[in-house]
Formats: C-alpha cells, sequence, structure tokens
C-alpha cells in the first residue's frame, strides 16, 4: 500500500479529514458520586458542564505549576474518561490517587479501549460515512480544524481504522503517520507533549493557557502558581514558531542574537516541502520572543513568528 507524502497528510488534516491510530493515549475512567467534582479540582480546564461526546482539552499540573501531561477529559457513555499519554500515566495517576481524600472516587485504568483520531474540517463527515457502531466519538480538536477522537474496543480497532481510512479517502483525505501529522502541527503552531513542554515548564510559557486553562472555575492543583504567575509574574521565556528558510535546524540547537548571546534552544523542527522552508518551534528569552526578530543557529538565519497561543 503506498503511503501519502507528509505533504498530503497535512493537506488531508488541514483541508479535508486524516485518520491514526492514538496508541499513544490510555484511558483512565472516573467513577463515583463524586468523580466530576473530583476531576475538576485536579485538571486546568473546567469540566464541570462537560457533555456526553464532548472533550476538553487540560494539563494535570504540580502542585508548583509545571506540567506533569496534557489529556483530553471525555464522557465515555455515563462515565467521565481521561485520555493520557501512555508515558506520563504513572505520574498522573500517582498524583490524582494521593488526592482522593474522602471522596467518593475510582480510577480505573482501561486496557482494552484504543484510540482512533479523525482529524479535520470534514471528520464529521467521514466519521458518518464509514457506518460505525458501538464506537464512542468525542469532540476533541487536535489541530484547530475540528476533529475527534474514537473510544473503539481493542478487538476493532484496526477494522474501524481501515474503514475511516476508506471513507476519509472517498472525501480526498486519508491515512496519517507521524510524519504527516508533524508537519500540520508546526504549520499550525500547536505544541506537543514531551518535545515542546514537559515537567520544565509552566502553562504560560509553552502557550498552553488559552487552550487549557480556566481562570474562573475555582480550585485545583497547582492552581495558586498558575494564577500568580498570569496576574503578577513576569516570563523569562516563551515558546515561539521559528522560520529559517534555508541551512540546517534539530531540536536541542542553540539560538543566538545578534549579540552573540544565547537567547534559546529549538525543541521540534520539520521541513515544508511546499514552501521549502524549515518550519520550527523553540524556547526564546522573553526580549527576543517577538515577531520579526532574527535569530541564527549556527550558520542557519532564524526568523521568529511570534510567541506560541
Amino acid at each position: 500500500m503506498t503511503t501519502a507524502s507528509s505533504l498530503d497528510q497535512a493537506r488531508a488534516l488541514e483541508q479535508i479529514a486524516g485518520v491514526r491510530l492514538r496508541d499513544d493515549l490510555e484511558l483512565v475512567r472516573v467513577r463515583g458520586e463524586d468523580a466530576q467534582t473530583w476531576l475538576n479540582g485536579q485538571v486546568t480546564a473546567d469540566v464541570r458542564e462537560l457533555k456526553a461526546g464532548q472533550g476538553v482539552y487540560s494539563l494535570a499540573v504540580t502542585v508548583r505549576g509545571k506540567i506533569m501531561a496534557d489529556l483530553w477529559v471525555v464522557r465515555s457513555g455515563s462515565e467521565l474518561g481521561v485520555l493520557l499519554p501512555k508515558t506520563a500515566a504513572d505520574t498522573v495517576l500517582a498524583s490524582f490517587e494521593h488526592q482522593i481524600i474522602m471522596e467518593d472516587v475510582e480510577l480505573v485504568r482501561d486496557p482494552a479501549v484504543r484510540v482512533v483520531s479523525v482529524q479535520g474540517p470534514r471528520a464529521g463527515e467521514v466519521i458518518a460515512a464509514a457506518e460505525l457502531e458501538d464506537v464512542d466519538r468525542e469532540r476533541c480538536d487536535e489541530l484547530g480544524h475540528g476533529g475527534e477522537l474514537l473510544l473503539v474496543a481493542a478487538g476493532r480497532a484496526d477494522d474501524v481504522h481501515a474503514r475511516l481510512v476508506t471513507a476519509a479517502r472517498a472525501a480526498g483525505g486519508g491515512a496519517v503517520d507521524d510524519s504527516g501529522f508533524e508537519l500540520a502541527r508546526l504549520r499550525t503552531g500547536r505544541p506537543r507533549f514531551e518535545r515542546d513542554f514537559g515537567l520544565e515548564q509552566y502553562p504560560q510559557e509553552a502557550g498552553l493557557e488559552a487552550r487549557a486553562v480556566s481562570f474562573s472555575k475555582g480550585c485545583y492543583l497547582g492552581q495558586e502558581v498558575i494564577c500568580t504567575l498570569e496576574n503578577r509574574g513576569r516570563l523569562t521565556r516563551r515558546l515561539t514558531r521559528l522560520r529559517a528558510a534555508e541551512g540546517t535546524l534539530t531540536p536541542g540547537s542553540e539560538l543566538v542574537d545578534a549579540a552573540a548571546k544565547t537567547v534559546g534552544k529549538v525543541t521540534s523542527v520539520v521541513l515544508d516541502p511546499e514552501s521549502g522552508q524549515l518550519l520550527a518551534l523553540g524556547y526564546v528569552k522573553q526580549a527576543a520572543a517577538n515577531a520579526g526578530v532574527a535569530l541564527h543557529s549556527g550558520g542557519t538565519a532564524v526568523d521568529v513568528q511570534g510567541v506560541v497561543e
């Protein structure tokens, strides 16, 4: 089977629909009479009004406000569920368990469920065309173009994925692998957990506060630090969108200003076949994080496009 180019895949995600298995995610069911109010006190987004079929993008943070993981909170049937990166699940769940004091809450990891992502403005149309049964559909927009995450019994996931790919191809889209997703996310400037942010960052540094943080819902773990930073704090660095017309950039490349001072570091980079330019994200000191600032990395000229937000 011929695999579409990363550019074709990115276009599918941006304009039609792209399908990929999200085997990097794990479903944790949150059960009990106090599940919703308790979970609202553990994550940065407001999940009090979550309805069936909705997904809310959020973060799990430490008591010091640093990011343990990003996640999706969904209502799977009559239960709440949390979709966590498998690489961070143990850490996040240990924190969650520590916060269950007197509440009627139970956390149940569910390995019998796999996640299929359909992203793009025609995602709903593609899912309907696939004529799937017994699949939980959750509106979870990963890239800002519209999309859903489907919770599927593990034994059916490959068949569901194949049917969705067929439906997507009929609409002009298709299957997506990591190369296509990376191109699409860097074209739109979306940071990715464990590449662009993690335990070293606050949400504001990674430009995640607008998407993932509620400043009006009340108390949650890490709230005091995050709200203080928002209201009275001063960020020393920001995740920025970067572009280079030619040259070489790699994750970890240092960014240097016109005075030969190191002001940042690249976290993600991809070559855009359409423009021929390198698209990147990287942390830059606040003073150099403005659009139009010229930096360089070795012999590569790098232009700051603005902060991630």
